[in-house]
């Protein structure tokens, strides 16, 4: 069986009984590997995927956060919204989160010990249950 995957992004609202990722700031390339990700795994069933990348639709970005079931964060490439709220998405179950920035990932270490190298990482962590 195969993954069927939903793509929602602001300013839409889906919501199921599925698992649903959050994504927050991913870069391009980022994207493409989540994309070449879940094309080869051999998941199955039904998840949707959010993806927020600093539009400024606060309602929908509160909204995604509180439905989803997993969420990663990449803090590098995030819009002046998500850095002045990084604090309280990082505070909340099941957030992972990248960095380049060792001073910060050193502060945030105090807030979240979910730190991954990457959105791929974070894929191959919450679904291989590690």
């Amino acid at each position: 069986m195969t993954i069927k995957i939903t793509l929602i992004t602001p300013p839409d609202i889906f919501q199921n009984n599925q698992d649903s990722i959050l994504f927050i700031g991913l870069t391009d390339i980022e994207q493409d590997r989540v994309s070449e990700w879940l094309a080869s795994t051999d998941l199955s069933g039904n998840i949707n995927i959010y993806f927020y990348s600093g539009e400024p639709n606060i309602n929908w970005l509160m909204h995604s956060i509180a439905v989803s079931t997993f969420r990663y964060i990449r803090l590098n490439n995030t819009s002046a919204i998500i850095e002045r709220l990084a604090g309280y998405i990082l505070s909340k179950p099941n957030v992972y989160y990248s960095t380049e920035d060792a001073g910060l990932a050193e502060l945030y270490s105090f807030i979240n010990v979910n730190r991954v190298d990457s959105a791929v990482d974070f894929l191959e962590r919450v679904f291989s249950g590690t």
